[in-house]
């Protein structure tokens, strides 16, 4: 019944569309997507510049909208992220009653647009923004609503909301880091693994009074005040359009950590090129976290690179943001097989990182050094201007910084030593402790059957007495 009534209502519909400033292509009820390996598939843009559908993720296929034509077809917004892909016998299904759903090999049905009620046509819109419309031809689900990692010309991020970087390139998962648009103004990035306090934060806007952040189709990225509609600060100005090309603008909060605003640039012979034109940072080890827990980062080229401390290794050598960890077992105070663990320091100069000590004295470097070896507790210590901090393991947000005054003391595994005041430890004699825990059951036994014999015979002395008495 539906279906026939959608029909009838079709040529409405499209005149209600036409009304709308984009061109559209509708995608009308019981339509349906399948992937295909080795290229996405799904419904396109007016232009063709946009695709909502299926996209390859790993091993699998991922439900989002890429920007078609471009090398890698970038992503630029991904359905339920963190859910692990699809396989190849899934299927996106525009259901007969109005709803976005992923059917997967194993039967379930997972909702693409939670929150919208029933749908009579979709869109694919040249904005990059996959849409839903009721019979009163009003929108009533948007993605550019429910950002990512990224928003593109004519999309806001409003207060009190976020975008999250992805994981990598090709794995769009939620990743490291966050961008948050705060409720007091601020526009701040954070490590996700973090309390969001103002220690975490590694880049800002610096305002108090903005409530949206927005991107236009001509480029400009800025912060305005929803109340009176003012810009706040611009970080970028609108370009100059030219009839020659298309330029579709997209602000990406990257896998690194840092907040980019590209541009892709589309010439009327079929050539593209992509650029950066604006970034929040220029130095990647200005970003909290970029290394992990136990290393550190420096940045003597173009590139940032991930270091270690002594006697710590990475987790992952493909994925150094995950840390390092130490490569023998035991902490700091172990002592075992009749052996104590011996330590050196390596000093380190312009090095910092983010945590607070557990101890403070001024002090000499020597002496600081000294202090961090014979302290089972002291992971790494700093030096500077005469004071001595100490610090316990994990180490976060280290990095090699030149206009860093301090000297990192790094206490790193050196050998394991025979212990000279120690006797080596007794052999463990187990038929002793057989014998003994005999013995004890023996014991309690006894005792337990004393008591009971005693009450018994209170018992019946008592009985005897009382029947005496009567």
């Amino acid at each position: 019944m539906a279906s026939v009534w959608f029909v009838f209502f079709l040529p409405l519909l499209c005149v209600g569309v036409r009304a709308q400033p984009e061109k559209t292509k509708l995608i009308s009820l019981n339509s349906s997507l399948s992937p295909k390996y080795g290229s996405p598939i799904g419904w396109a843009s007016p232009s063709d510049l946009f695709a909502f559908g299926f996209y390859p993720q790993g091993s699998g296929f991922s439900v989002g909208i890429w920007l078609v034509g471009t090398d890698e077809n970038t992503v630029v917004w991904t359905a339920n992220r963190d859910d692990p892909p699809a396989s190849a016998n899934a299927k996106l299904y525009f259901t007969e009653d109005g709803k976005l759903l992923l059917q997967t090999e194993e039967g379930s049905e997972i909702s693409i647009t939670d929150g919208s009620g029933p749908a009579v046509a979709a869109s694919m819109l040249d904005s990059g923004s996959f849409v839903l419309y009721d019979q009163n031809l009003s929108v009533i689900w948007n993605n550019f609503s429910y950002p990512t990692d990224t928003i593109l010309g004519g999309q806001n991020l409003d207060s009190d909301n976020k975008i999250v970087s992805s994981e990598s390139r090709s794995n769009h998962s939620s990743g490291w880091f966050f961008l948050a648009m705060q409720e007091d103004g601020n526009l701040v990035s954070y490590p996700v693994n973090s309390s969001a306090e103002s220690d975490d934060a590694y880049w800002s806007s610096g305002t108090s009074s903005a409530t949206q952040l927005s991107l236009n189709t001509e480029g400009a990225l800025y912060l305005s005040s929803g109340m009176s509609s003012s810009i706040i600060r611009t970080f970028r100005n609108n370009s100059n359009p030219s009839k020659s090309k298309t330029t579709i603008y997209r602000a990406t909060f990257d896998p690194d950590g840092i907040f980019r605003l590209y541009s892709h640039r589309f010439e009327n012979n079929g050539s593209f090129n992509v650029s950066i034109v604006w970034s929040s940072l220029s130095d990647q080890c200005d970003v909290k976290g970029f290394c992990g827990f136990n290393s550190y980062c420096s940045n003597p080229g173009t590139k940032a690179e991930c270091h270690c401390l002594p006697g710590f290794a990475f987790n992952n050598l493909s994925e150094k943001i995950r840390g390092c960890s130490r490569i023998f077992n035991g902490d700091d105070c172990s002592k075992m097989n009749n052996q104590l663990i011996s330590y050196n320091i390596t000093t380190l100069e312009n090095t910092g990182w983010g945590d607070y000590p557990y101890y403070k004295k001024s002090m000499k470097m020597e002496e600081c050094s000294k202090f961090c070896l014979d302290d089972c507790n002291c992971g790494a210590a700093l030096y500077w201007n005469g004071n001595c901090y100490k610090y316990k393991l994990p180490i976060r947000y280290g990095r090699i910084n030149r206009k860093e005054t301090a000297t990192a003391l790094l206490k790193g595994h050196l050998q394991r030593v025979k212990s000279a005041n120690r006797p080596p430890p007794a052999p463990m004699n187990t038929e002793v402790k057989i014998d003994g825990k005999k013995t004890l059951i023996l014991v309690l036994s006894l005792s337990l059957g004393s008591i009971a014999f005693l009450c018994l015979v209170i018992a019946i002395s008592s009985f005897w007495v009382y029947r005496h008495q009567v």
